[in-house]
């Protein structure tokens, strides 16, 4: 049995609101979900398995039969989704009255839902949200509902969502000791294997906003069905078009505006023009330098500039200078202190100081 499972899409969300890039993000977004559909057909997969945030919020009507018309393209797989903390599922929505043209179940929320596939000897397993927050473990305590004998063999899934303090959080180590063959997870946008081919967030398809940063896609995997039980294996695929990346540029006291263009330039063209940047500087820079990088903000996707660099200061000189008056001594107060909160505390009381008349 072959089955994918995907997580956290997110339909209808625009990224970056605001930035030049936001509406092509969007459509990209909904472009790589057609992509998984089409490899999902590609590959001959049995099952699809969507784990909550298909969408971006609530879907009406109209997106949910857009989504109907691209899953009935697959003509030989079974698609099973829970509705997440974004496209919840709440009595009476279009999510809950809906009824699928394509081999597509959406699962009930409140109380766990079985769902068996005969012809793949497979039950999936899962609750849906019925709203945006599930403080309570709602999967705390389910377990594989094997009441009927000729189940007791089949492949189990558990499709869950959630796993922080104000979503549904859960107990890893007890749901792997709930008699699942394969936990299927979505919520955290991170893809993590947390238990190899047996209990995976599989990420989100694409990133949504720069606290996603690093690669993201989805799960294929594999279960035969053997003697002793089921031998499951997994891959995860990145399939993402682009990521956020967090670009550290080490400031040097004699850098000028050219020299750190230059080097922002170098490093977003090996790690790939396509990603979107935070560029974050540190280091020790001159006090009369003032970061601009405005002109490549026309050639690259860069979300902002944060300036956690330093002023550079020669404190042995300033302190041997100013022996005989309170900046000399407010310098000697912090001998012994390297740790950074101090540094930064004696970076900013000297510019404070310098700034004054009396030692200008």
């Amino acid at each position: 049995m072959k089955f994918m499972h995907i997580a956290d899409v997110h339909l209808g969300v625009v990224p970056d609101k605001g930035k030049p890039w936001s509406e092509q993000r969007a459509q990209e977004v909904r472009n790589t979900f057609q992509k998984v559909l089409n490899i999902a057909k590609e590959e001959n997969v049995d099952l699809l398995l969507i784990a909550g945030d298909l969408f971006h919020f609530p879907p009406t009507t109209g997106m949910l039969q857009e989504l109907d018309s691209q899953l009935q393209e697959l003509d030989r797989t079974t698609t099973i989704l829970i509705a997440g903390n974004h496209d919840y599922r709440a009595p009476g929505s279009p999510l809950d009255r809906y009824e699928f043209q394509s081999d597509t179940l959406c699962l009930q929320s409140g109380t766990a839902e079985q769902i068996v596939l005969d012809d793949l000897h497979t039950c999936v397993t899962g609750i849906s949200y019925d709203r945006q927050e599930i403080p309570q473990g709602i999967y705390d305590g389910v377990t594989p509902q094997q009441g009927n004998a000729q189940h007791d063999n089949y492949f189990q899934i558990l499709l869950a969502h959630g796993g922080d303090a104000n979503h549904s959080p859960m107990n890893h180590k007890a749901l792997l000791q709930s008699g699942f063959d394969y936990i299927a997870l979505g919520h955290i946008h991170k893809p993590e294997v947390l238990a190899a081919d047996k209990m995976i967030y599989a990420g989100s398809l694409e990133p949504i906003d720069y606290t996603d940063t690093g690669a993201r896609g989805y799960v294929i995997g594999e279960a035969v069905e053997q003697a002793g039980g089921w031998q499951v294996r997994t891959q995860w695929k990145e399939l993402s078009c682009r990521q956020y990346v967090d670009l550290v540029i080490e400031m040097q006291p004699e850098m000028t505006n050219y020299q750190l263009q230059r080097l922002v330039q170098e490093q977003i063209d090996v790690r790939g023009a396509e990603n979107i940047y935070r560029i974050l500087l540190q280091g020790y820079r001159s006090s009369l330098f003032q970061a601009d990088i405005r002109g490549l903000m026309n050639l690259y996707h860069i979300y902002e500039v944060i300036d956690q660099s330093h002023e550079a200061y020669d404190m042995d000189q300033l302190r041997l200078d100013h022996a005989d008056n309170l900046l000399g001594r407010f310098i000697q107060s912090f001998d012994g202190e390297t740790d950074a909160l101090h540094q930064q505390a004696l970076e900013y009381g000297v510019k404070a100081f310098l700034r004054c008349q009396e030692f200008r």
